[in-house]
């Protein structure tokens, strides 16, 4: 290790044993942690199906040993009991690089003593980017401006549009990315209300230059309505057709969180129906398959789930979570976890080397 060595001490790499961690899909773009992250641990990127992962993970496989695992659900499908069961019994901690976690058992992953992380922050902006974008395709009508122009009818029976300034946003949920939207909609010049399970502090509204709003009064005043929730069973169909029926003719639906926090079938019957005039999507309740109804409908603007696709946003999630796994095996806690597991037992640390006990190596100061 290049930071042993430089301290002057006569040691090969081979005197050091590092971690292995279990990377699922190569990194893309952080690089250069990536080069500090091998000083530390030893890096095997998975290949094979969800079969082969289950095969090596299990007691006498490939992946015995293993203490770290940085997780990419589109490899071999969600997170679920089947996978944590199948874990190494030397599994401590799973680094998502992603913010959401839905699809990751927690339970079970918690129950086998393993931290999950993620990444929340680092989205954020590029998150809020997105539903201005759609917040602007909806209310400016440049989507069907551009499907007129692409079937080369120039302004063609297209309505008037709508400007954004001195429009109520109601932003649901004002966590790291509801607040990245409420700053550009400030900027946009719209009013902006939100609603939380709790409350913010009254200078943390200041800050933000936000109002709070009761649900119902949010769903009944907003101009625009912008979905910024986790997916849980209780955000589940969080606007359906009860919701839709409370808000205004013409309101604008945004959603930038997880696609089944809408029910999508009541949203296209409030689009058919004008209750909804328009709505602006990066996710979608069955992705990838997208609704017909949505799909065909010219008042919708559709992204397919774009909200972090960025070099800098996968950059940041990579690096994050490499970071966590870091701190995680060196320090013994993360940056970002999402559960809280029971420290490890003695049993199991004694199989596991965290750090290096400079007295059991074979090294000549200079």
């Amino acid at each position: 290790m290049d930071w042993i060595k430089k301290a002057g001490w006569d040691i090969k790499d081979e005197d050091v044993k590092k971690q292995n961690v279990l990377i699922l899909a190569p990194i893309q773009y952080g690089v250069q942690d990536m080069e500090d992250f091998q000083e530390y641990f030893t890096p095997k990127i998975f290949e094979g199906t969800r079969q082969d992962f289950i095969r090596r993970c299990k007691k006498g496989g490939k992946y015995d040993g293993y203490t770290a695992m940085i997780w990419n659900s589109k490899v071999i499908g969600p997170l679920d009991k089947e996978l944590v069961d199948a874990m190494p019994s030397s599994m401590r901690i799973i680094a998502l690089r992603a913010a959401g976690y839905d699809g990751i058992d927690i339970d079970a992953c918690a129950a086998r003593g393993i931290t999950v992380t993620n990444t929340p922050g680092v989205v954020s902006d590029a998150t809020a980017d997105t539903a201005m974008f759609l917040i602007l395709g909806c209310l400016r009508r440049f989507s069907e401006g551009q499907t007129l122009l692409r079937q080369g009818k120039f302004m063609e029976r297209l309505p008037r549009a709508n400007d954004l300034a001195a429009k109520t946003i109601g932003i649901i949920g004002l966590g790291g990315i509801g607040k990245a939207i409420a700053k550009r909609a400030n900027a946009f010049g719209m009013l902006v209300q939100y609603y939380n399970r709790r409350r913010l502090d009254i200078r943390d509204e200041a800050k933000w230059n936000v109002r709070y709003a009761a649900y119902d009064t949010l769903l009944r005043e907003s101009d625009v309505i912008v979905v910024c929730v986790p997916l849980t069973e209780s955000t589940r169909h969080l606007l359906s057709t009860a919701q839709f029926e409370k808000m205004k003719d013409g309101v604008v639906v945004i959603n930038i969180s997880r696609g089944p926090t809408i029910d999508e079938a009541a949203l296209v019957a409030a689009l058919d129906s004008g209750k909804v005039a328009s709505a602006g999507l990066d996710v979608f309740e069955f992705e990838p398959r997208v609704s017909e109804g949505l799909l065909s409908h010219p008042r919708c603007t559709l992204v397919p789930h774009m909200g972090t696709h960025t070099v800098e946003s996968t950059k940041d999630m990579e690096n994050l979570a490499m970071r966590n796994i870091k701190k995680f095996l060196l320090h013994g806690e993360a940056i970002s976890p999402v559960n809280k597991v029971a420290p490890a037992s003695s049993s199991a640390g004694d199989q596991i080397t965290d750090t290096i006990d400079i007295n059991q190596l074979n090294i000549t100061l200079s």
